[in-house]
């Protein structure tokens, strides 16, 4: 059977110059841009697009309560659906960046409008995140670049 994700992804592999009859039909693929940003699209839950990437986070910035408000902020001031969200994992001490969209939701315009601004905002991000923590009494623009 082929691949619902493969087929619904063609736009955005057809912009990035790929050649899909290379790729093999899956529920997951990996794409590493060439700032080295890697983006997982998957079809998590079924019939649903996921797009995610790990971003590095410096243990002072994961343990800096401005910084983790900063990043529970950007949750809300999307407003574009779908939104692009922000997470923890713990564990491994990294931001988490998805969004998550149904099949039936995805023509190809709408596709290309989700990883246009995520590739934007997951950059964004990750500049803001590698910058120098800033002294409390320093921190005047609480807003992560949008």
């Amino acid at each position: 059977m082929p691949s619902r994700l493969k087929q619904i992804l063609l736009p955005v592999f057809r912009a990035m110059n790929l050649d899909t009859r290379r790729l093999d039909d899956s529920t997951s693929y990996v794409m590493t841009l060439h700032d080295d940003l890697r983006v997982e699209f998957s079809e998590s839950p079924s019939d649903f697009l996921t797009v995610s990437c790990l971003l590095p986070i410096s243990a002072e910035r994961f343990d800096d309560p401005y910084t983790l408000g900063i990043l529970l902020q950007t949750n809300v001031l999307g407003l574009e659906h779908p939104p692009i969200l922000t997470g923890a994992i713990v564990e491994q001490k990294k931001v988490i960046l998805w969004a998550r969209q149904p099949f039936v939701m995805l023509d190809s315009t709408a596709l290309q409008r989700l990883f246009e601004r995520y590739i934007e905002q997951a950059q964004k991000m990750r500049d803001w995140l590698a910058s120098p923590l800033q002294a409390p009494a320093k921190r005047t623009d609480s807003r992560l670049p949008r």
